[in-house]
């Protein structure tokens, strides 16, 4: 491309001529704004408090599912608070793994996938123990 005012010649990204100062009117490429200021996206931060409250609240209730396992509230209890956040936790995570993003995104999925994984064994094991009748 060639400077429309002096016509000195210029590179197809220049956004004025290093001649004159004249603007070529070409816009500049922009980062996109999760990784623009740095921060981490809000799907892996999201994903992260998921895993988290999952993971406190399901050790929690299935301590408590664990001894009291006659309490068909508490079981509901556990599926609200540990298995559908601990799901949505795992999914989230999966997501943003396929995600271009940053290095703090993707440690941030691997670290809600663990915890939720870790919870969700942990309660298919209590309702699988209480199934059986084994407790």
């Amino acid at each position: 491309m060639y400077c429309r005012h002096c016509g000195k010649e210029l590179s197809d990204e220049a956004l004025m001529c290093p001649e004159c100062g004249t603007p070529t009117g070409v816009k500049p490429a922009q980062k996109p704004a999760a990784q623009a200021d740095g921060q981490p996206s809000p799907l892996g931060a999201i994903a992260l408090f998921l895993a988290i409250f999952s993971f406190v609240t399901g050790i929690i209730f299935g301590a408590f599912f664990y001894t009291y396992a006659a309490s068909v509230i508490l079981l509901y209890i556990v599926s609200a608070a540990s298995i559908l956040p601990g799901l949505a936790a795992v999914c989230l995570g999966i997501a943003v793994l396929f995600r271009q993003g940053e290095e703090r995104d993707r440690i941030f999925a691997i670290v809600s996938i663990v915890l939720a994984g870790i919870v969700l064994f942990f309660l298919f094991v209590a309702g699988c123990v209480i199934a059986t009748g084994s407790l």
